[in-house]
């Protein structure tokens, strides 16, 4: 019967469909593949006014104190422009700070302030006798993510002890990943690089000749450097204004595809992912989800898996919801902001491609998944594509997840979403603050 009834069908039906089943076959196995290539490797490898459209999120999920991370200045705290100190007039008196065409969220008020208290703390000349926390050899802690913390760990570590960062130029893990995405060297000057590196984070490069001349260094190993950071919250406002200034000095001079690192590497460019992704278009509207697995080596999965249940317990979110990023946990963020209408783009590091095959299989995620194309992919890309984002959700035990979310706080960009569990009436509610990120009762070392 059943032989009859196919013989019967006509085959002129049947061909079209038979195209569409294998047409659909192909495009989700082309997605699966690009989405495993991923780039959260490690790679060591007058201005334009636009719009941004923000979404405004429920009273609830407000930040209890909003002067946390912008406060008031009062005028009479200004430098005058003849008497403040060269460092800040030549930082303040660059345009307002755009990233990618982007105009970041952040009153001039407010940075102008925040360079003029940093600024007026940092030494004009650092002499052999002065206290030296050195950076120093090739042996870095972890992937970018933890070298990026780890460097900006070193300078709270030097500002809380009185020390002044030194880097060592020749021999040090920080140097080459900061100069693959900000501060690369411009047309051969590596004086003019030195002196802006040592102006605008109050360090002092040194040479391995010139070493022996200082008098009061301390050294430490990449590990201790990135896990240094205690773990009270006595002092959180402070250490978040001092963070978010120095994130913002990264983004003053990011990388745009000209110059070498300090390996002599050439750098790319770090608008190359957004401008693939929308062109011209600044005022586009999208969705990034950092999708992290922790699956590279048994170890890592272990160690992060801990790391997550450790930082859950102690802000209240799922253990596992942002690590498998299931299709109803992403709506429950995108659909009241009115997302789901919009691109969402996926990054990773391609060790799991259970969750883009989640998502793939979603009828109301699957029409707007977009993935960076090969040929703009690459970490520095992701980085910056996630960090101007209209809403970014990513894994809070992920180091690169949490440079994301303490960048786009830096700059003054909200519906950054990563502590979330369902609440008393099974429906998905934020546990903790965006400025948790930077906490370190909560994060410890990725604080």
């Amino acid at each position: 019967m059943l032989e009859l009834a196919f013989k019967t069908f006509p085959m002129s039906k049947l061909r079209p469909l038979a195209v569409l089943v294998v047409v659909g076959i192909i495009c989700q196995s082309l997605f699966l593949l690009q989405f495993r290539d991923g780039d959260d490797a490690d790679p060591i490898i007058s201005p334009t006014y636009t719009q941004q459209v923000y979404y405004k999120k429920s009273d609830n999920d407000a930040i209890s104190n909003p002067n946390l991370i912008q406060q008031t200045l009062n005028h009479n705290e200004m430098f005058n422009p003849i008497d403040r100190p060269m460092a800040a007039r030549d930082i303040f008196t660059m345009p307002p700070l755009e990233v990618c065409g982007r105009m970041a969220a952040i009153p001039p008020e407010q940075e102008q302030q925040t360079i003029n208290k940093y600024t007026n703390q940092c030494p004009t000349v650092v002499t052999y006798d002065d206290p030296i926390f050195l950076i120093e050899g090739q042996d870095p802690f972890g992937r970018t993510g933890n070298k990026l913390l780890g460097f900006l760990h070193a300078l709270e570590k030097a500002r809380k002890t009185g020390r002044i960062v030194g880097i060592v130029i020749d021999d040090s893990w920080a140097l080459p990943v900061i100069t693959t995405f900000f501060m690369s060297i411009q047309d051969g000057d590596v004086d003019e690089w030195k002196h802006q590196m040592e102006k605008t984070f109050c360090i002092k490069l040194l040479t391995r000749e010139e070493l022996p001349k200082y008098t009061d260094v301390v050294r430490r190993s990449a590990k201790d450097i990135f896990i240094y950071t205690g773990d009270s919250d006595d002092d959180l406002e402070e250490y978040i204004e001092f963070q978010t200034y120095h994130i913002r000095n990264l983004f003053r001079h990011y990388n745009n595809g000209e110059g070498v690192n300090s390996e002599k590497k050439n750098v790319r460019n770090m608008c190359i992912s957004l401008d693939e992704m929308f062109g011209s278009d600044r005022s586009c509207v999208y969705s990034v989800i950092h999708s992290r697995s922790f699956n590279s080596r048994p170890l890592e999965r272990k160690s992060g898996m801990q790391q997550l249940g450790r930082i859950c317990a102690k802000s209240g979110c799922d253990p596992i919801a942002a690590l498998d990023m299931q299709p109803e946990y992403v709506k429950s963020i995108l659909r009241p902001l009115g997302m789901l209408e919009h691109p969402i783009v996926i990054i990773s590091d391609g060790q799991d491609l259970s969750v883009a095959e989640r998502l793939l299989n979603d009828p109301e995620i699957a029409p707007m998944l977009r993935l960076v194309p090969n040929r703009a992919k690459w970490i520095g890309g992701d980085i910056t594509l996630a960090i101007m984002s209209t809403t970014f959700i990513g894994n809070p035990a992920s180091t690169f997840s949490g440079f994301i979310a303490k960048s786009r706080l830096a700059l003054g960009l909200a519906n950054t979403f990563m502590f979330r569990a369902r609440n008393e009436n099974g429906e998905w509610d934020n546990t903790c603050e965006e400025h948790c990120v930077f906490s370190k009762r909560i994060m410890r070392s990725n604080a």
